[in-house]
Parts: C-alpha cells; sequence; structure tokens
C-alpha cells in the first residue's frame, strides 16, 4: 500500500495521503514552491522532523519518498535529502497582435457547455476559478453568521434599499489600499461581480454600440455584451503586461468607434497578466482623450503575490469616468455573491437602472462580510491564502513543465488563479477539452475566450485548488491526452 502511495499510475483511490503524511509533504513542499527551499539546499534529517512534527520515521520517510517520486527532493547516500533541480522553466506565450474587423462577431455555444459541467462535484481541477473550500473561511463566516443573527433577527425580515452601510463603510476604508479614495455613498453593492459589469455596461452604453476588450477575456463579459445587444471588439493583449495600448489606440482613432472598454488590469482572467503602472496611467489618459468610459474589474486584485497591492486604475482617474467593479466571490464566499461598484460620475444611472431590474442583495451576508472585515479576519485570512496560492501556482507549473508535450508555452501570473498554456499549433484544445471532461479533468478550451479562433489551441487552468496527489495524477492525464492529438 505505502509503494502505491508513492505512484501517480496507481488507481486514483489509493492516491490519497494521510493527515500527517500531508502535514509533512505538504509543509515541504510549499518551502519549494514558493522558493524558501531552493534546488540544492538540504533538507532537515528524518529524525529532525520526526521531533519537529511529532510523527514516527516511517511517516517521514513515506513523505521524503513521494516527494523524492515527483521529483521535487533528491536522496544522495550517506548525505542525506536535498531540494531536486526544478524542471526548466516553459516560455511563454506571445502577444498575438492581429486585429480586425472579423473581431466582431458573437460567441458561439461553447461557453454554454461549459457552464453546463462548470459545478461538476468530481473535478479536479475544479472548472470554476475560484479558491477551493479548505481555503476558505467557511467557520469564521459561520460563527459571524450566528452571532449576528443573534444580535439583529429583523435582518430576515428588513431590506435595506441601499445595501449594508457598514459594509460600503468597509470597502471605503479599504480602497485606500488600491491607490483610490471613495466615500461609502458612492459604493453600490451588487449580486455579485457580473451584475456590477452588466450595471456598468448598461449605464454608458446602448445596443449596438461598440465595446472594447481585451482578447483572450473572460467569456462571461462575452455573453453579456451579446446580451445587450452591443458588439465586441477584441483588442490583442500581452500575457504578462495585459491589454496593448497600442492596439488599442490604434482601434479608436475614429471618433465614436468605441463607446466603452472592459478591462481586468489586475491578473486578468484567463491570462493572469499584470498592467503596469505606466500602462494604467496611458490607459486612462487615453480613455478620457477620446470619450471612452473604462470599466475595470479588480476582482482579483487582492490575490497577489508580491509584497504589495497593484493599483486600481480608477487611481489614475481625474474625470471620475472609470467604474471600478468586485466581489468577495473569489477569494472569501463564492456562494454570497456579494460584489460592488464604484460608478464615479454614473452612480445616479447605476442606482436607478439596479432598482429597476434587482434585488439590493442579502443584507445578512453583507453585515458577515462587513464584520468579517472590521474585526481583521479578512487580512488574516487573505495573507495566508496568498501564501497557498503562490505556493500552487508553482506547483502546478512544475506539473506541467513536467508532464505536457515539448512545444508548450505557460504564462508566469503574479497573482490571480489563472495559468494560460499554448498547446503545439496542431492540437485542437476543444477536443482535449471534451477528453478531459470525460475523465472529471477541469480545464477550458482557449475558444471559450474569445469570437475569433486565434486561441483553439490554447488551455485555461487554475491553481485554486490545493495540491493533491489525485491533482497530480489528473494533469498526468491531461498531458497525456494533449500528447495523443500529437500523434
Amino acid at each position: 500500500m505505502e509503494e502505491a502511495l508513492l505512484d501517480v499510475d496507481a488507481p486514483l483511490q489509493l492516491l490519497q495521503p494521510s493527515p500527517l503524511y500531508q502535514a509533512v509533504a505538504g509543509g515541504l513542499e510549499k518551502a519549494i514552491a514558493c522558493g524558501s527551499l531552493r534546488g540544492g539546499d538540504r533538507l532537515p534529517s528524518v529524525r529532525q522532523l520526526c521531533q519537529q512534527h511529532g510523527v514516527s520515521a516511517s511517516t517521514v520517510t513515506l513523505a521524503y519518498r513521494w516527494l523524492e517520486n515527483r521529483g521535487l527532493v533528491e536522496a544522495r547516500p550517506k548525505s542525506g535529502y536535498f531540494v531536486a533541480p526544478r524542471p526548466q522553466p516553459l516560455p511563454e506565450p506571445e502577444l498575438d497582435a492581429r486585429m480586425s474587423k472579423a473581431d466582431f462577431v458573437t460567441p458561439d455555444g461553447l461557453t454554454r457547455q461549459f457552464l453546463l459541467v462548470a459545478n461538476e462535484p468530481g473535478a479536479m481541477p475544479s472548472f470554476r476559478v475560484q479558491a477551493g473550500r479548505s481555503l476558505l473561511p467557511e467557520a469564521k463566516l459561520r460563527q459571524l453568521t450566528a452571532s449576528i443573527n443573534r444580535r439583529h433577527p429583523e435582518y430576515a425580515s428588513r431590506i435595506e434599499s441601499g445595501g449594508s452601510p457598514a459594509l460600503r463603510r468597509e470597502i471605503a476604508r479599504r480602497a485606500i489600499h488600491s491607490g483610490v479614495r471613495l466615500h461609502p455613498d458612492e459604493i453600490l453593492l451588487t449580486n455579485g461581480g457580473m451584475e456590477a459589469m452588466h450595471l456598468a455596461l448598461r449605464s454608458v452604453a446602448k445596443a449596438g454600440d461598440t465595446i472594447a476588450l481585451e482578447s483572450p477575456t473572460y467569456f462571461m463579459l462575452l455573453e453579456v455584451i451579446e446580451t445587450l445587444g452591443m458588439r465586441s471588439l477584441e483588442i490583442p493583449s500581452h500575457p504578462r503586461d495585459g491589454l496593448s495600448i497600442e492596439a488599442l489606440d490604434l482601434a479608436t482613432r475614429t471618433p465614436g468607434a468605441v463607446r466603452a472598454c472592459v478591462v481586468i488590469p489586475n491578473f486578468q482572467n484567463p491570462v493572469g497578466s499584470l498592467m503596469p503602472i505606466e500602462n494604467k496611467r496611458r490607459l486612462v489618459a487615453l480613455a478620457a482623450e477620446r470619450g471612452i468610459s473604462l470599466i475595470e474589474s479588480d476582482i482579483y486584485g487582492e490575490l497577489h503575490f508580491g509584497d504589495e497591492r497593484p493599483p486600481v486604475l480608477k487611481s489614475f482617474d481625474a474625470h471620475d469616468d472609470v467604474i471600478l467593479c468586485s466581489a468577495f466571490t473569489k477569494a472569501v464566499a463564492p456562494g454570497y455573491r456579494v460584489g460592488w461598484m464604484a460608478p464615479g460620475r454614473h452612480l445616479r444611472e447605476c442606482q436607478s437602472i439596479k432598482f429597476r431590474t434587482s434585488s439590493p442583495g442579502v443584507q445578512l451576508q453583507q453585515e458577515v462580510i462587513a464584520e468579517f472585515l472590521a474585526d481583521g479576519g479578512y487580512d488574516h485570512h487573505m495573507r495566508r491564502l496568498r501564501a497557498s496560492l503562490k505556493a500552487q501556482a508553482q506547483a502546478m507549473a512544475d506539473a506541467i513543465a513536467r508532464y505536457f508535450p515539448p512545444g508548450c508555452r505557460l504564462s508566469r501570473p503574479r497573482g490571480g488563479l489563472a495559468l494560460w498554456i499554448e498547446l503545439p499549433s496542431q492540437v485542437d484544445s476543444r477536443k482535449v477539452f471534451e477528453r478531459a471532461c470525460a475523465e472529471l479533468i477541469g480545464m477550458a478550451p482557449g475558444a471559450t475566450f474569445t469570437c475569433s479562433a486565434r486561441f483553439d489551441h490554447f488551455i485555461r487552468l487554475h491553481y485554486g485548488d490545493p495540491w493533491t496527489p489525485l491533482l497530480e495524477a489528473r494533469l498526468k492525464r491531461l498531458g497525456q491526452i494533449i500528447a495523443e492529438q500529437l500523434g
């Protein structure tokens, strides 16, 4: 049985480690992934780890053997265990600078096909881009919910038309960390991040207008734009730096050609790009010069791997025309659907549209998030979550380099949740998706994130799920599926 645990080709039911084994191996793996332990570093002896964790020598030996089997650790005779050299990092995908009127098309049914399997509970990695359940503060939120229910039973029968004042105050208080000053009255609470984007688009554009957005982009943005009768113009984006300011400049030189621009400047989904600060300044200035409204989603901005949170576009906005949207759905409570927006000069229009089309939201859940922010629980949670995601991103990148066929390219995100992978050009990501779905491997084909065919040989994976032997086995199998298309 112990030997089977070490073999990623073994039956999947044998790949679940014991809690003691997971504690020892997982701790070492995180230290390796985040760079605290580097290639060639000597690892603690079996005896040292036994004393540190209070476990048996057999448990520590099993942990080291599993890490060795994965290529993370190497044993040297009479010397002990050392961190093994990492696989050679894959090159990044390159910028596809093509842009033409062919981009004025609508999405096909692939998005709907993806959404049908998005909630499949057995998928690993999962299809939805969010932090795994074990990384979310569910226990803390349950405690806060019970406490607030006892203190404020009236929330069950009362509707706050503007949403929770406490939550709006907390959002405004924290906005300074992203470089922007907001007043609570400038904030509109929404039912998730997509309602915020929906309200933003309706407040600045009408049916028939053209909306510029990054390419590739989050597929639901394409769906919302189509639903509103608007047209999408895909602007080339770099996998590292995000939307091409030069391409947007070219596309908007004709007055009125583009009504608004939707952008995710911080750790964009699906590519994970982070727009440089100077590019953010240029984008805001260009939009103001051309009379283009900027709609910014900062839903991943808090998930940075560096020491500082990146600023939002709105921090460079001198005309109050940038509409900032965000939510707590990716990193805190996906099921609560608590989002928000700071619409600037478009506030009254957004409030009017929301009043006519949707409810204010569940006040109890908003109050829970507000107290979570106020009592320091959020900051503690985010520190742990960012560390976990950074380690998980590196572990997945190493596995892709190890198991995927030659010719692949991989993004190198500095935050967020997504990895963007370019496959050899002859691979059809739709076919990979069909086979992966059948084997409960959660991935998204590149065609989902565009209205063109330029990303048919790309896929998106996310690293929100904690690293396990099962996850590694599924990634190895995904690499085999891709390789089989190469003949």
